[in-house]
């Protein structure tokens, strides 16, 4: 894919620092020679005004910690075939909400080339499909997900899966597709048994939780996922519902719904499924992940009292 690297506009009596303080884009040293002249881009990158991030690739000194500032001198000193990967093509995707410390590129060709802390270079023999995101080449969205994700703190890995799957740019079976056929992958088998629960249904991590660790046993297995209702004139999602005694299973992250706005709704919400018949049992975060079996017997005793009726 060819970069057409278009330069900043020079104001009257701007100098080259002013100018490049204007642009997050990196620049060739003949670059910013044309936007002023060869002894004045010296001069600038002398005082360190702009500064080289890395091989005949300048950027101004205001904006060199900044991501997309590395990234664009990444993708200017490794040449047009190289794109942009990992969690830095699932950040431009807008898979992760904070940019990565470190930027990962592919490339199809070797590069023995020192590269600073920052920079992850990987060397491909395989074509994967490439797009253009804020003027970069990235990866496409679902080899961004399945490249990315074993460079993700186990903390955020759940989260980045499933805001990928909220954007439609991918489902969990085309990431399942790709996953299968991208060689050397880290953390495989951990993306694929997301994944997998993902298809079946799970939304969010204490959702893949709930379905993993607490509700897995064979007396739940009746339970309809992620089943959706209207009541009321409302529609609505329920995590785990039991049609045979219309009951609704709730899990609750802390952050979301300790909102009073958010509790108002769940409270509506509850109402109106009541009108139905549905009971809807609300098992906090807390409870899911540190009493699996106390959460357990609390369905099962809700249900053992509603077949009796």
């Amino acid at each position: 894919m060819t970069h057409l690297r278009a330069l900043p506009a020079v104001g009257p009596g701007e100098d080259l620092a002013t100018v490049m303080r204007r642009s997050t884009r990196a620049h060739t040293f003949a670059e910013l020679a044309s936007l002023s002249s060869a002894r004045k881009a010296r001069t600038a990158i002398a005082r360190g005004e702009v500064v080289r991030l890395l091989p005949d690739a300048y950027v101004s000194a205001a904006h060199q910690d900044s991501f997309a500032a590395r990234a664009d001198a990444a993708l200017l000193w490794a040449g047009p075939t190289a794109m942009l990967s990992g969690p830095a093509a699932m950040y431009l995707w807008g898979f992760l909400d904070e940019p990565p410390s470190t930027i990962d590129l592919l490339l199809p060709h070797p590069m023995h080339h020192q590269t600073p802390p920052w920079l992850r270079v990987r060397r491909v023999t395989w074509s994967p499909p490439l797009s253009r995101v804020n003027g970069m080449t990235v990866v496409g969205p679902a080899h961004a997900v399945v490249l990315g994700y074993g460079f993700l703190a186990a903390r955020d890995r759940a989260t980045a899966v499933h805001q990928a799957i909220r954007t439609r740019l991918v489902t969990p079976r085309s990431l399942i597709d790709t996953l299968g056929k991208v060689p050397r992958v880290r953390a495989r088998r951990d993306l694929r048994q997301r994944l997998e629960l993902a298809l079946a249904g799970a939304e969010s991590y204490l959702e893949e939780h709930g379905a993993s660790k607490v509700f897995n046993t064979s007396e739940f297995a009746r339970f309809v996922r992620q089943h959706r209702v209207r009541a009321n004139g409302g529609r609505y999602r329920l995590d785990m519902f039991d049609p045979e005694t219309l009951t609704a299973v709730e899990l609750d992250g802390d952050a979301s719904h300790s909102d009073p706005s958010q509790r108002q709704r769940d409270l509506r919400r509850d109402a109106d499924l009541a009108q139905l018949g549905i009971q809807t049992i609300r098992i906090s975060y807390r409870d899911l992940t540190t009493r699996p079996e106390w959460c357990r017997a609390l369905v099962r005793g809700v249900l053992v009292a509603r077949s009796a009726r």
